[in-house]
């Protein structure tokens, strides 16, 4: 029997420019629908007999599982895959996007013979935080992550689509990757138009335009004259104002983007937007402008009057 252990504790890398307010990592960040972390976890449920995953207190809600907290409790569900008599665990930590032909890598462990097997990229030959591990190579009660990481390990060479999600920029490089095919994630919500994808509940004025690839999330609301277009991800309870260009950008979840602007190339969360062509990261003071949406009030209203009773697409030109 095989299980899966999904670990979502991974600290923000050093040194990684900052866009969000909470300060999480890129993989924490819902991209087109669901955090990565989540959509790994599914994806594994049709190759494995059994899949946990183990969150810090912050993701829980993100992912919606009701995983223990801390390492040490990574260790726990590691041990009791092996009193459950599982065979092997696959562990992934989850600070990248990575998909993994678990099959493939089942059966290159076993045919190496060895306890342990690490996933690399088969492009830049460097190591993923994915292992493939017999509970009993392992040292009782010892820290999970520490002994797969110093332990020898057979080197698998993944040939599927891996993203860091190191940075800003690696998370607009998945949203893109997505649109493109270059990857097995695909939008949430509904295919309205090829290449549009829009989620339950989204509101999108009339006269408003997106044009694809663009992705609309839960409970966004769009407003009149305004256009989502190049690669633009709108996620859940995020507002974009009246006559607003959204460009080759991501505005992350429960955001509000104010009246007549022009986001290009960037990341917006809350008041804090990094704009990615430049390398600039800033701070907006005046919430009329950018501020974290309050997602307590459902059924307000913006400026633009917002229709709710359709959604209006036009076609690219």
């Amino acid at each position: 029997m095989l299980a899966a252990l999904v670990i979502g504790d991974q600290p923000e890398p050093v040194g990684a420019p900052r866009v969000r307010s909470r300060q999480t990592p890129p993989a924490t960040w819902e991209a087109l629908g669901q955090v990565p972390i989540a959509r790994m976890a599914e994806d594994l449920k049709g190759a494995c007999d059994s899949v946990s995953i183990t969150t810090n207190g912050r993701l829980q809600n993100l992912v919606g599982s009701n995983g223990r907290a801390t390492a040490d409790h990574a260790t726990h569900s590691f041990a009791n895959y092996q009193r459950q008599g599982f065979e092997t665990v696959l562990v992934v930590r989850c600070g990248a996007y990575v998909e993994i032909d678990v099959a493939d890598m089942l059966s290159f462990h076993q045919q190496q013979g060895n306890e342990l097997t690490r996933a690399f990229t088969d492009i830049d030959n460097e190591p993923l935080d994915v292992w493939l591990a017999d509970p009993s190579s392992l040292p009782d009660n010892a820290p999970l992550l520490s002994a797969l990481s110093s332990a020898p390990a057979a080197m698998f060479r993944s040939q599927k689509y891996a993203n860091r999600l190191q940075s800003p920029r690696d998370f607009r490089r998945l949203i893109l990757d997505c649109f493109q095919g270059r990857c097995n994630l695909r939008p949430h919500g509904t295919e309205v138009k090829p290449g549009v994808w829009v989620c339950e509940g989204a509101q999108i004025a009339r006269s408003a335009r997106i044009v694809a690839p663009a992705f609309v999330g839960r409970n966004v609301q769009i407003s009149d004259e305004c256009l989502i277009t190049r690669g633009s991800n709108i996620e859940s309870n995020s507002v974009v104002d009246y006559g607003t260009v959204v460009e080759d950008s991501s505005v992350l979840s429960n955001t509000y983007v104010g009246i007549g602007l022009d986001l290009s190339h960037s990341i917006v969360d809350g008041r804090n937007l990094l704009n990615l062509q430049h390398n600039v990261s800033l701070e907006i003071t005046d919430p009329v402008v950018m501020r974290e949406n309050d997602t307590s009030v459902r059924g307000y209203e913006t400026s633009a009057g917002i229709e709710s009773d359709r959604v209006a697409l036009s076609s690219a030109e």
